[in-house]
């Protein structure tokens, strides 16, 4: 927590954070992470939300409730800073174009208002001190101060001028004593100067001199200014008043504005992160895609080294996981990312995953880890462990969440191996969900056997014997323990020797599980080359649809050019025929029949090229807006859609009334239905 304890701005949040223990309820996790969601949308797409910049008020606030306190002018400056801050968040939200119903229940509680500020900046300037107008007394207190203050600096300016012409000044003529000027008199000469001394140089040659015409009047300011700080004080204690009646709202700012840096924190360390929001479901389910354990890949990014994401998914009748496989190949990294992403799912925060990832909820979460050797009762590892096991037997429940490391190890190999067989099914029976490592081939065996139990894997690769750190459900994983024992530099001779000690039956089960990973690798691999080949002849018939399409819409066009081309000829040729009958035609009678001819023969060509135009006429096309209005109704939860504005293409996560969550990469954002255009 400590990395997110960093992004609070008060201490008060900061400890918030560190203190965080996961929650069980549905609905407080559901608007809790809701909140985190609506928060993100704000940062990463709205504009105008301010800065977040406050103080605490809990001491100002406790003043506000003594009668007759006085809150020092600090304190009124971070009332106003938290006020000003409240009004910008409401003006905010006003104009929001999202919905933001789950931070606007933060501020339920406040309102905009200037009652609080503006007696503030009736008495406090821009630069934060107290205006010479905030009383008509402190405004006479300071004229004269600034009279007696120029006479002051007359009167020694005069004096230093009329000294500067004589020996009687050191080097350095003048200096500064208690917020005085005074001369810097040779001590040889001190006697010669009417004033009074206020000190001298460390060697005591320079004696530093009040000119005696400035003694009265610097006494006069030092009243002066005692009589401002008490009018100041008198204007503190009435502001002080004022801001009394407005106590639960100032209280109201401060823990809006504290829950606001809570949820800031958890958003910077999202951001981070690159985390996504967590589905929880009400049903008995994890199902997490691609899961980094942020820490390592934060470490990871700085070492310039990948880290794989792992895939888990488990329901009821998959509900105790066994990983096996070789030692560092991930086993207890794969266990801890996914014991702190449920904690971290259960505090409310996002997880560093894949979208569309989901989580239920336990009521009790318990954790065996690492070596818990304890010195002061006594107990080795191993004993330590039996305490633990035998307590979480007893107090696990089908609500509970178990995550054990190195199940059953720290004893012999077949009496422990028998004992954690037995605790294995005793947990089975509680019908608890678990997640545990182990080596033990018992155990794997078991959870072949068992429904509910599954195994998984972390994978290696057998030619080069390195390991993969990648998770497979559904099979066991070999330890290779003889595998990883050569890449450490185990001679060959004193590898078979220890083959020939072990028991040929678990020799076999050990290699048969090895053979298996191997044989499963190569699937693996040949499924991703047959995807790859698959999608790559898929967009080459995309392609080669696209290209004979276009060839017909050619075709057509140039068919249609021809026909009308014919038409056009043939027209040509019949309007030639009647010119020449014209021509040769005798008398009028013959002309006349001939130019009818021609009236009849254009009225058919008219009659025949409107049947054409109707026929091939396109049905009617519906305007933009009907064409918007209906792909906007095609627009459901999964669809592609293109925004408007934007012409991006994104994913709808979510539909309330007229207002879409849409996800873009990793980013979600809030658009308005009618912005949108479906697209599949």
């Amino acid at each position: 927590m400590d990395w997110c304890a960093k992004y609070a701005l008060s201490e008060k949040t900061q400890k918030r954070v560190l203190e965080l223990v996961p929650r069980s309820s549905f609905n407080d996790l559901q608007k809790s992470i809701q909140q985190l969601q609506e928060f993100w949308d704000i940062r990463e797409t709205e504009r105008g939300f301010p800065a977040l910049d406050f103080e605490d008020l809990e001491e100002e606030i406790r003043f506000l409730k003594i009668k007759n306190a006085v809150i020092p002018l600090v304190g009124i400056l971070k009332i106003h800073q938290a006020s000003y801050l409240n009004n910008t968040i409401h003006v905010f939200f006003e104009k929001a174009i999202g919905d933001y119903n789950e931070m606007l229940n933060v501020f339920k509680d406040t309102h905009y208002t200037m009652e609080i500020i503006e007696p503030i900046e009736r008495v406090i300037d821009a630069s934060g001190k107290i205006k010479d107008t905030a009383s008509p007394q402190l405004k006479d207190i300071r004229v004269s101060i600034r009279n007696t203050h120029r006479q002051i600096q007359k009167n020694f300016d005069k004096a230093l001028r009329k000294l500067s012409k004589t020996n009687l000044l050191a080097e350095t003529k003048e200096t500064v004593i208690n917020n005085r000027r005074v001369l810097s008199v040779k001590s040889s000469y001190k006697k010669q100067f009417s004033g009074h001394v206020l000190g001298s140089s460390k060697t005591g040659n320079v004696a530093h001199i009040e000119p005696r015409v400035n003694i009265e009047l610097n006494t006069e300011l030092d009243h002066l200014h005692i009589d401002e700080e008490k009018e100041i004080h008198r204007i503190l204690r009435e502001l002080t008043r004022i801001l009394a009646s407005y106590s639960w709202l100032i209280d109201a700012y401060n823990k809006s504005l504290h829950e606001l840096d809570f949820v800031s924190a958890k958003y910077k360390l999202a951001r981070d992160m690159k985390a996504v929001k967590p589905h929880i479901s009400k049903q008995k389910k994890i199902d997490v895609l691609d899961a980094t354990h942020p820490l390592l890949k934060r470490k990871n990014q700085g070492e310039n080294k990948p880290t794989f994401g792992q895939n888990i998914q488990m329901d009821e009748s998959r509900r105790m996981l066994v990983i096996s496989g070789p030692n560092a190949g991930g086993k207890s990294i794969t266990l801890k990312t996914l014991g702190l992403f449920q904690l971290m799912v259960q505090s409310g925060m996002f997880i560093p995953a894949k979208e569309n990832n989901t989580f239920c909820l336990f009521s009790q979460i318990y954790s065996e880890i690492g070596d818990n050797q304890s010195i002061e009762n006594e107990l080795s590892t191993y004993s330590y462990r039996l305490t633990r096991m035998k307590k979480f037997l007893a107090l696990s429940n089908p609500e509970t969440l178990l995550l054990l490391d190195e199940f059953g190890t720290g004893s012999d190999p077949d009496l422990g191996g028998a004992l954690a067989e037995a605790f294995f099914e005793s947990l089975y029976r509680k019908k608890i969900f678990a997640i545990l490592t182990t080596h033990y081939s018992n155990i794997k065996s078991r959870a072949v056997q068992l429904p509910q139990a599954v195994n998984g894997c972390m994978l290696f690769n057998p030619i080069n014997l390195q390991p993969l750190f990648r998770f497979e459900m559904g099979s066991p994983g070999s330890s290779f323990t003889f595998e990883v024992a050569k890449i450490n530099g185990v001679s060959e001779s004193l590898i078979e020797k220890a083959k020939k000690k072990l028991n040929k039956e678990k020799l076999r089960f050990n290699e048969l599980l090895s053979d298996l990973q191997g044989k499963t690798n190569l699937l693996e691999k040949q499924i991703k080359e047959y995807k790859k080949e698959a999608d790559e002849y898929k967009e080459k018939a995309e392609q080669i649809e696209s290209y004979k399409e276009k060839l017909q819409s050619k075709y057509d066009k140039l068919n249609q050019s021809s026909q009308i081309h014919d038409s056009q000829l043939l027209a040509g040729k019949k309007m030639l025929e009647f010119i020449s009958q014209y021509k040769t035609a005798k008398g009028k009678k013959t002309n006349e029949e001939t130019s009818q001819k021609i009236i009849d023969y254009l009225k058919q060509q008219k009659t025949k090229t409107e049947a054409k135009k109707k026929a091939n006429k396109p049905k009617r096309k519906l305007s933009k807006k009907q064409v918007v209005s209906y792909q906007q109704e095609k627009i459901i939860v999964g669809s592609k859609v293109k925004i408007i504005s934007t012409k991006q293409l994104a994913s709808v996560d979510e539909i309330k009334g007229k207002q879409t969550t849409l996800v873009i990469g990793n980013t979600r954002i809030k658009v308005a239905l009618d912005q949108l255009i479906w697209v599949s």
